[in-house]
């Protein structure tokens, strides 16, 4: 089987992954030793023939995920060799699922395979399963919310459901960390619109925004008085980490538009975030280069995986990246 997963709402697309990967799990392999993710910027074609070619330790089936191939790779020639390769060698015993994350703007038809240059790419429209994760608006937000709450054995009424919409917006990430504080807070109880207003932080939260403001400016000092007021007033690592993961995704995702288009109130229709969000990222974007929050991006996204996976201290990762932003790449 090979799946596609690809749009810009990486939380919806990374449970789906995850629904992929556990029911791989619960049918051929509890151990998980026949899983692997490559990533998909640096991989060669050797390396996923290398994978794709293992027998599987105690099944006969591998799960292989590829991220982000098709935007991150620089190899010309291994799209055409992998698309060879599971055309003639694939096996269908195994399961490869092609993950890709998007920007925002990119058109959400698929395009007719006779007009796709790319040959992995035509491929996988014609033979993997297509699953498209665009971003969620209005009350498709308001039904997600309301579901994702049932899911979690939770309560909220509509009034409510809309409220977290308004303030939170399709950041499906922040959405699920503000949802689980909500269930906990009411425990068991319904969630009322009146909860909402006084738990949730709005997700332009501005002491976000000011340190956003500070690394734009490459000013190290005031990036670190910051980052320390946020740490020692009681704010988790991982919510500092999510609220900039979010910036820094909304500030790249401003900066592939602002070529086309830099007010304000029309990158925010175009990209379905608030108007006062847009604003501000409109003005911090035009600081960075497209390199610049790409690279930013990556390392807090190591930092994510690095708090996760390791004891390494938070706030000494926080500030590398700091040093990294302010000093290094002044």
């Amino acid at each position: 089987m090979i799946i596609y997963l690809h749009g810009p709402d990486t939380y919806r697309m990374r449970q789906r992954l995850l629904f992929f990967r556990e029911g791989f799990k619960k049918k051929y392999d509890a151990s998980g030793l026949n899983m692997v993710t490559l990533d998909g910027s640096k991989m060669t074609t050797e390396e996923f023939r290398k994978n794709a070619g293992q027998i599987g330790f105690l099944s006969a089936k591998r799960f292989i995920v590829i991220e982000n191939l098709f935007a991150g790779n620089k190899q010309k020639k291994i799209f055409e060799q992998l698309a060879d390769y599971l055309a003639d060698e694939w096996s269908d015993d195994n399961v490869l699922v092609f993950i890709e994350e998007e920007e925002a703007t990119k058109s959400r038809r698929k395009p007719a395979t006779k007009r796709v240059s790319n040959p992995l790419l035509a491929l996988l429209l014609k033979k993997a399963k297509l699953e498209e994760f665009p971003f969620l608006k209005g009350e498709q937000i308001t039904r997600w919310i309301v579901a994702e709450v049932k899911k979690r054995e939770g309560k909220i009424d509509t009034a409510a459901a809309r409220a977290l919409a308004t303030l939170v917006g399709s950041d499906l990430w922040m959405m699920s960390s503000e949802i689980e504080k909500l269930i906990n807070y009411k425990g068991g109880k319904t969630i009322s619109a009146q909860d909402v207003s006084e738990q949730v932080r709005a997700a332009f939260d501005d002491n976000i925004f000011h340190l956003t403001d500070a690394l734009a400016a490459k000013d190290a000092r005031r990036s670190f008085k910051m980052l320390h007021d946020q740490l020692e007033s009681g704010s988790h690592e991982l919510y500092i980490l999510t609220m900039l993961i979010r910036q820094f995704r909304i500030l790249l995702q401003v900066k592939s538009v602002l070529d086309q288009e830099s007010n304000a109130s029309t990158v925010a229709a175009r990209l379905g975030i608030n108007p006062f969000v847009a604003q501000k990222a409109v003005r911090d974007a035009q600081k960075f280069t497209v390199a610049e929050l790409e690279k930013i991006y990556h390392q807090l996204m190591e930092i994510d995986v690095k708090i996760k996976t390791t004891q390494e201290n938070p706030r000494l990762l926080f500030d590398l990246l700091v040093t990294e932003v302010c000093v290094t790449a002044a």
